[in-house]
């Protein structure tokens, strides 16, 4: 497949910013001001941002709690996404929900569950949505391979084939449920893509590391989908560099695989790596972005800190509108 140069820059600087999002995320943790966890997606980020590159206005989305730079890459300004995080009240629910609960109605993202994959059907509602307008938009939902296995997802999957909504599912399969190995949790191999025709889906395996492929891959079943012929299914297979939660110590595996994951499948790395290769980018040009994005960052984090916090009174703001 042929790509345009802006189209390859533009992957790139959403793949970048990505990456140094989640990078940010566990550099401020460490410092002790994120109340509660956070639960990094370093080395899953091309999963997500090759898919979307498939997007187009009016599509929803329900993403999941990694990786949380998402949100950014869809339109979280990142004074609310840093706020959110912080809980103050420049975050975009105002500091009440945290890393768990960021979301932004007015670009389609559709917030998410913290019961992770109860929030499937949300998607399917909002599928049908679509179908009622008749438009060619579609609802992405995105799940893990240990949430492929919760009840909700396939009550979501069955409605969605049987009503033939536009839902893209996207199963990024990074290998691990909390500490759970998915061959200890699945008794397949590919726990989105090998369910997919139970339910009469068409469905793709793509490696989640190769941000091209899995755009590829992504276009063939949203194009699939925006048709209106009904749900499909794309399994990314990538890795989880850090653990289930940032302190995580992950006992359960061996951390010369996770190594070698991180030398040898860095999505980030590869992907500049062609770039470079083809003239597209040079080293020059990217560590000018990878400097001015870090210069917005620690700015939105600098205002983050020093913004306020909820006071007790308005805890209950916004609970019933």
């Amino acid at each position: 497949m042929q790509y345009e140069k802006d189209f390859l820059r533009q992957l790139h600087s959403e793949l970048l910013k990505a990456r140094m999002l989640e990078q940010k995320m566990v550099e401020i943790y460490a410092q002790g001001i994120v109340p509660g966890h956070i639960h990094s997606g370093m080395g899953q980020e091309a999963s997500y941002v090759g898919v979307l590159a498939t997007r187009k206005a009016g599509d929803y989305f329900k993403l999941g709690h990694r990786p949380l730079g998402i949100f950014h890459i869809l339109g979280e300004p990142l004074d609310a996404f840093f706020g959110e995080l912080l809980a103050k009240t420049t975050g975009n629910a105002g500091g009440r929900g945290g890393a768990n609960h960021l979301g932004r109605f007015e670009d389609g993202v559709v917030g998410f569950s913290g019961t992770l994959g109860a929030d499937a059907g949300v998607s399917v509602g909002a599928a049908l949505t679509i179908a009622a307008e008749k438009r060619d938009n579609v609802s992405y939902f995105f799940y893990g391979d240990g949430t492929a296995s919760r009840g909700p997802v396939h009550e979501a999957m069955c409605l969605a084939s049987a009503w033939k909504l536009p839902v893209l599912f996207v199963c990024d399969d990074n290998q691990f449920a909390i500490s759970t190995p998915r061959q200890f949790s699945s008794a397949v191999e590919n726990p989105g893509a090998d369910r997919a025709a139970g339910y009469g889906m068409p469905s793709v395996v793509v490696d989640g590391t190769d941000i091209l492929a899995v755009y590829e891959a992504a276009s063939e079943m949203a194009k699939y989908v925006r048709e209106g012929r009904g749900p499909a299914v794309v399994e990314c297979k990538d890795y989880r560099w850090k653990g289930h939660f940032e302190g995580d110590q992950c006992p359960y595996r061996d951390a010369a695989v996770t190594q070698k994951y991180m030398d040898e499948k860095d999505s980030l790395k590869l992907f500049e790596t062609k770039l470079i290769a083809a003239g597209v980018l040079t080293e020059a040009e990217i560590a000018a972005q990878t400097e001015a994005f870090e210069r917005e960052m620690n700015a939105a984090v600098e205002d983050a800190v020093a913004a306020p916090e909820m006071k007790p009174e308005e805890i209950f703001d916004n609970l019933y509108v």
